[in-house]
């Protein structure tokens, strides 16, 4: 006797409990994803995450027993979310060049299905080490199967346009960064504006920012010294040598784990201070993060400014861009994650937030004048200011995620080249150019 079985078009039945289940936890990943990416996995209080979703704290331990258990479940979907967007570009039957972009595209259209919430939202793949070691381990397996296959990508592009003299990695690290700026943009906008942003990636990744013309020499690091030597027997001079050291510790400490996941002591033991040394520099975990953000905008606003010195238009954009990426590739002076200041008082956020527009500002502007000055392809400047901020911070998500796995291989071994290649993409574009 042959029974007829219905199908449903949602692949979904009411009356199956495990359909159910999956429902409600996409829902809960969804949920813990948003807050994670703005509170970070320390910061983010489950009571909260429920409370997003109408439900007590209490109903969320029935799916997740724990908050790491969430944080690991939200991390596994986000690499999944990840590598659906990868096995769909890997199956087009493009040129190299072409399936890196068929990369964007899938994973701009699951952005989109998420908005519109026919799919969990991915988490920003950050703080992974607030988790026990076999979580990340659960994690990061899973992730460098992701960025393995993209850096595939990524060589067979370079070799198939003849640029064999590159190297894949740090192009594979910008790639992850504009992912990362996908992610944010679908965080933040409705569905027609996100549409937007993805279409201007796409046309930058294909063309690059510049207008026509043949690759210009490589960048060289240009940084401005007084040509003096440390003060040791200067006490002042001294106090604020320790200080820069104090902030680059911190600014790498709060990068890793987070607001919350910063411990004062161990940021002191780093250094192989005592406490009471380090106490006398830095008050508290506030006035610490807030000194951070302080010293990170400084140094991008001091680059600007050197960079204007010598040059406008496209070429004071190169030119900062790549100073920028230089000093955290080289590993001499790290710039702290921008969404870390949400965990200020809004006073000192307010400051902050009001510098980092008027750099973004000062980009986009600039960018604008370029483009009127026939140096630059036209894009709305407010996307690719940006952009711009976005890809310059590279210690975020998706790219501080992906150097991670990379172990054999990083950007401080050969800094020079490495920010060249990591800049190449977006200039330049995927079309070949000569």
């Amino acid at each position: 006797m042959t029974v007829l079985r219905p199908d449903f078009p949602d692949h979904s039945s009411p009356f199956s409990r495990s359909q159910e289940r999956d429902r409600k936890t996409a829902a809960i990943r969804s949920a813990a994803s948003r807050r994670f990416n703005a509170q970070g996995v320390l910061g983010a209080r489950l009571e909260d995450i429920t409370a997003d979703l109408g439900l007590t704290k209490t109903s969320i331990s029935y799916y997740y027993a724990s908050k790491e258990e969430l944080a690991e479940a939200v991390f596994l979907s986000s690499v999944d979310f990840l590598l659906d967007a990868v096995k769909r570009a890997e199956a087009a039957n493009d040129a190299p060049g072409l399936k890196v972009l068929a990369l964007f595209q899938a994973y701009a259209e699951q952005l989109s299905d998420a908005i519109a919430e026919q799919r969990p939202f991915p988490a920003r793949l950050q703080e992974l080490e607030t988790l026990s070691e076999e979580v990340q381990a659960r994690i990061t397996s899973r992730l460098a199967e992701a960025v393995n296959r993209v850096n595939a990508m990524t060589s067979d592009w370079l070799s198939q346009s003849g640029q064999t003299t590159r190297r894949a990695e740090p192009v594979t690290y910008c790639l992850f960064g504009l992912l990362d700026w996908l992610t944010v943009r679908a965080g933040e906008e409705t569905g027609a504006q996100f549409a937007s942003s993805a279409d201007a990636l796409h046309d930058i990744l294909l063309q690059g920012l510049t207008a026509e013309e043949p690759v210009s020499t490589e960048i060289a690091p240009h940084f401005v010294s007084t040509g003096e030597l440390p003060q040791i027997f200067d006490r002042k001079a001294r106090n604020r040598m320790k200080r820069e050291a104090f902030l680059k510790a911190g600014i790498r400490f709060f990068n890793l784990y987070g607001v919350e996941g910063v411990s004062l002591a161990e940021v002191a033991g780093s250094l192989g201070v005592t406490r009471g040394a380090f106490y006398y520099h830095i008050p508290d975990k506030e006035s610490f993060l807030d000194q951070c953000l302080e010293h990170s905008l400084q140094t991008v606003e001091t680059t600007l400014d050197a960079a204007a010195e010598s040059a406008e238009g496209l070429a004071f954009i190169r030119r900062a861009v790549f100073d920028l990426i230089y000093m955290q590739a080289s590993g001499m002076s790290p710039i702290i994650r921008l969404e870390l200041m949400a965990a200020l008082p809004a006073a000192r956020r307010n400051r902050h937030q009001a510098r980092l527009r008027n750099i973004t500002r000062r980009l986009g502007d600039t960018y604008d004048a370029a483009v009127s000055a026939g140096e630059a392809r036209p894009h709305d400047a407010s996307i690719v200011e940006s952009l711009l901020t976005g890809v310059m911070f590279i210690n975020s998500g998706f790219t501080l995620a992906a150097s991670s796995t990379m172990t054999d291989w990083s950007m401080c071994q050969s800094p020079l080249s490495a920010t060249n290649d990591f800049l190449h993409v977006l200039l330049y574009g995927l079309a070949a150019r000569r």
